[in-house]
């Protein structure tokens, strides 16, 4: 057994967690949370729904009602709009320690992926779709701060997820060489 002896080690095996889970191929990352959830599959599908809004659960439910055949192709659920277009670009699973401003309220988390398009960031609250966020971060290959204005797009149990707008190319620039290295 693994022993930590501060904090910081706790983050590094996570971080190295979060990045091995993020290469392997989307057919193994199935097998390691079927054989991490063992039996419970349903139960975890249902937690997911759980923290949906009631337009998610809708749309989910509308979704359900075309399952394919077995001829047909496999599809994928796609719940929200704007994730269809943040999954359609490289994202790097990180954690990046974040200041995050949500209209008078200020709090730290972190972001646990971020694409040039967008993040996820940990948090316990929910907040309201559509929401404007400032969030101060500095990527491991930039020393300086950035502030990333944001609209939320997504809020659940786990945390928000985080469409940005008004970047700045510098910011893009430096966004999409941190996902690339």
């Amino acid at each position: 057994m693994v022993e930590f002896n501060s904090q910081d080690d706790k983050f590094t095996v996570t971080t190295r967690l979060f990045n091995y889970i993020n290469d392997l191929p989307l057919e193994k990352q199935f097998i390691l949370f079927k054989q991490l959830v063992k039996d419970s599959v349903t139960t975890e599908l249902l937690k997911l729904i759980i923290d949906m809004t009631e337009e998610e659960k809708a749309g989910l439910l509308e979704q359900l009602g075309e399952v394919p055949y077995e001829d047909e192709p496999i599809r994928t659920v796609n719940l929200d709009d704007d994730e269809l277009f943040m999954r359609g670009n490289p994202r790097k699973i990180c954690l990046i320690a974040a200041r995050c401003t949500i209209e008078d309220r200020s709090f730290k988390s972190y972001i646990i992926d971020i694409s040039s398009v967008g993040a996820f960031i940990e948090s316990n609250d929910r907040f309201p779709i559509g929401q404007k966020i400032t969030i101060a971060l500095k990527l491991p290959n930039y020393h300086e701060t950035m502030q990333l204005k944001g609209r939320i797009a997504r809020s659940g149990s786990r945390g928000i997820g985080v469409k940005f707008y008004d970047l700045t190319p510098v910011q893009q620039d430096l966004i999409q060489k941190y996902i690339a290295s």
